[in-house]
């Protein structure tokens, strides 16, 4: 297989490079009929054009995906890119059902993120151990006042590496107001990652909390053990119900280019007036190809 994976290559030429990145959900809920879903689907086409500048294309599912050109020759290892992007914020976990991302801008769950996709301009330098990211949106009669920031401060310790920091986001609209603050983490030890994420939510009416955690402990090469924990209450100043998200499981890249993850969860749900349903089991299996 080594010359299958020598093989392999992005490059369309000296300048341009393109990527796939595919992700299939098969879900079978507790009680429930089994879901077959496309969980990603994103073409990536990113050209240099010599003097540090780059412009980058994406295109994904359900009006997801990126349009900018970036230019790499900031000051202090830093770049500047504008067009439409999404805003850097908290982790961006692959899994769209984690809590920081599936309920950032929506209590009731939405496992698209087309509402934080607008235009701007994004500034990110990289001073020593910390690195520092902020963006400005324009606003629109869709997304309204728009911007994010973030800041992560990477330590070691011996054999551990261990990062520590935090992100703010406003995105607005004609309907309803919404900001988010929060702390990100992570944590490297030999074979265990630890990423984890905290975030208070704000709209119009409520102030609620986020929490998402993952953990993978290597057991071999292409082989995870993966845990996961997630918690969010929509409102914490009144019981209005909360969710609570405990899973378990296996992944494996036999392939450069293919790997599988399969899973099974707990939905713990404390059903009120921001939050409705029963607790239940479900099982899933994400089939992920990439190049």
């Amino acid at each position: 297989r080594a010359e299958e994976a020598e093989a392999l290559g992005p490059d369309l030429g000296s300048s341009l490079t393109f990527g796939l990145d595919f992700r299939t959900l098969l879900q079978q809920e507790e009680g429930g009929e089994g879901a077959l879903l496309a969980m990603q689907g994103d073409f990536y086409l990113a050209a240099n054009l010599g003097y540090d500048l780059q412009a980058y294309f994406e295109q994904g599912l359900r009006g997801s995906g990126e349009i900018l050109a970036a230019w790499r020759g900031f000051p202090v290892d830093g770049y500047v890119k504008a067009g439409r992007f999404l805003p850097d914020y908290g982790w961006r976990f692959a899994d769209h059902r984690m809590f920081t991302r599936r309920y950032l801008v929506d209590d009731g769950g939405s496992d698209a993120q087309r509402s934080l996709y607008a235009s701007g301009v994004e500034l990110g330098i990289a001073p020593g151990p910390v690195s520092i990211t902020g963006s400005v949106q324009g606003e629109t009669e869709r997304t309204g006042d728009a911007y994010a920031a973030r800041v992560l401060w990477h330590l070691r310790f011996g054999p551990v590496n261990a990062g520590l920091g935090g992100s703010i986001l406003r995105r607005d609209s004609a309907m309803a107001g919404r900001r988010a603050v929060g702390g990100i983490w992570y944590l490297a030890a030999g074979p265990v990652t630890w990423l984890g994420e905290i975030d208070e939510t704000r709209n119009d009416e409520f102030l609620g909390n986020l929490v998402a955690n993952e953990v993978t402990v290597r057991i071999a090469r292409g082989l995870d053990l993966r845990g996961t924990y997630s918690f969010q209450d929509p409102d914490r100043h009144l019981r209005s119900g909360t969710r609570e998200r405990y899973g378990g499981g296996l992944a494996w890249m036999p392939l450069p280019v293919f790997s599988l993850l399969a899973m099974g969860n707990y939905w713990d749900i404390e059903a009120g007036s921001l939050v409705t349903g029963d607790s239940y089991l479900e099982g899933e299996l994400v089939l992920h190809v990439f190049y």
